[in-house]
């Protein structure tokens, strides 16, 4: 080779790999605009808008209920349109029904409209599983992990920052520049995604299709099961009501694996969960799910309660919105998982996920009842640390155990299960740290926070035996 072609070599090799980093850095942007943006600025000011559209709390609450609802409904659904169809043009159309429903949130002048806003918001949930396939297609398998801990991290980091920003943005801007900055933020992921990531090929040939049947069993199980969790409370656990609502996402759900066992282009290819790679991977999601929201619930009541109970903090929602960002931040570690899945393997990097989440459940059983925020914080950050192993090894496992065409799918699902693990995490911790027929402002023992921390550690020593259960990963055929 003469000079002239190796150094045009070497300027086509470059090339490529600024083109794979501005692909790259497209789909992680995409995912932190939704997800730091769009899902994490409304929370903080819930107060603001309730107020603002004067309605009660069980209203206001749809604003966070809307997005969860839509998200986990459209996110499998919207993952096999990728793979069949095009992940480009649907991550620009999930983009562009997100940028709309921003939009509408940011005009809105009543509060149904704000909610309807919301809703369409909600289909932002698909970005990740999205992205994820679109840096698939575009990276080899290594650099698709260490890509799976960079948009761990980005998640994480990008959650932190809009809950930070929520407060003042709310307080001395208006309530409505919480859509105004995500729509901007937008508006920049939609044109880096039409000028930098390539058309994808479509994936079972000329004649694969979105299984029709499937997306609406799976969407009704879905609903019927979130809107069950949802009114639970309200309604009990054993009316029936909720009994009646329960059993209809059963059944949805048993109609759902049937049809997708005996169609020839399922949603979601369920044959492959007979790996255990890839059950392991579904696991680690729903353990991630469950957990932070758990830790949600509980972690800011005990902080928030007297010090008097003997076990409270005392202490402000200033103070609880201090350590729960800072804890958050630990997510920004995400990258050097894959390191780590890469050195000691799947199997074993896996494993730090369940461990250090039972290791904080084990330190707030031991010690959560001195009421020392040290012992709050560490482990919430004990926690924290093991849902980002947790999610970003769900994510490797993924990689590594489906065939390439099936990595949008399956991620979309695993994100679905995560939606859903985290509504039952909710509604678990808060039914058992309600005090039934006390008066308001009593406060729950200390054993309804044991029970809600230990029911956290048991469920992670069952993925923890789940995941050492899987041996190495071996790619699956195409």
């Amino acid at each position: 080779m003469s000079l002239h072609d190796s150094r045009v070599a070497d300027a086509s090799h470059a090339d490529k790999r600024a083109r794979a980093g501005a692909i790259l850095a497209s789909a992680i942007a995409c995912v932190a605009a939704f997800k730091g943006l769009n899902e994490s600025v409304t929370p903080p000011a819930l107060p603001i808008l309730q107020e603002q559209f004067q309605v009660p709390g069980s209203t206001i609450s749809w604003v966070l209920t809307g997005v969860l609802l839509t998200g986990t409904i459209a996110t499998p659904i919207v993952s096999r349109l990728g793979e069949v169809w095009d992940k480009r043009r649907a991550l620009l159309g999930v983009l562009a029904i997100v940028a709309i429903g921003t939009l509408i949130s940011a005009l809105s002048i009543s509060i149904e409209m704000l909610i309807a806003g919301q809703l369409l918001q909600g289909v932002g949930l698909s970005t990740v599983p999205l992205a994820i396939g679109v840096i698939r297609d575009t990276q080899t398998e290594a650099r698709t992990k260490s890509a799976n801990g960079f948009m761990v991290a980005a998640i994480y980091g990008s959650t932190a920052a809009g809950t930070m920003v929520a407060g003042p943005i709310a307080d001395h801007l208006s309530y409505r520049w919480l859509f105004w900055v995500p729509l901007i933020a937008l508006s920049g992921c939609i044109l880096a995604v039409w000028f930098f990531v390539p058309r994808s090929l479509k994936n079972g040939g000329a004649n694969a299709s979105i299984d029709v049947a499937g997306s609406v069993l799976l969407a009704f199980g879905l609903a019927a099961l979130l809107l069950a969790l949802t009114f639970a409370p309200a309604w009990g656990w054993l009316s029936p009501r909720f009994l009646l609502l329960l059993s209809a996402g059963l059944v949805g759900f048993l109609l759902f694996i049937r049809v997708e066992l005996t169609v020839d282009d399922p949603l979601i290819d369920l044959r492959l969960m007979r790996s255990f790679t890839v059950v392991a991977a579904s696991g680690l999601m729903f353990l991630a799910g469950f957990c932070i929201n758990a830790t949600l619930v509980s972690v800011p009541m005990q902080t928030q309660l007297p010090a008097s109970t003997g076990y409270g903090l005392g202490e402000s929602a200033t103070v609880t919105a201090a350590i729960l960002v800072s804890t958050t931040l630990i997510g920004l570690t995400a990258p050097l998982i894959s390191v780590l899945d890469r050195a000691i393997g799947s199997r074993f990097a896996s494993s730090i996920g369940p461990i250090s989440i039972l290791a904080g459940a084990v330190v707030m059983l031991a010690l959560g009842q001195r009421g020392s925020i040290v012992i709050v914080f560490v482990a919430t950050l004990l926690v924290t640390f093991g849902l980002t192993v947790s999610m970003t090894q769900s994510l490797n496992l993924v990689v590594s155990g489906v065939p390439a065409d099936k990595v949008t799918e399956f991620n979309g699902l695993n994100f679905a299960i995560q939606a859903v693990a985290g509504t039952i995490g909710a509604q678990v911790s808060g039914a058992v740290l309600t005090v039934d027929g006390a008066a308001a402002d009593t406060a729950p023992p200390w054993s309804a926070f044991g029970t809600s921390w230990a029911i956290s550690g048991a469920l992670s020593l069952v993925v923890l035996a789940l995941v050492l259960a899987v041996g190495t990963p071996k790619r699956a055929a195409a």
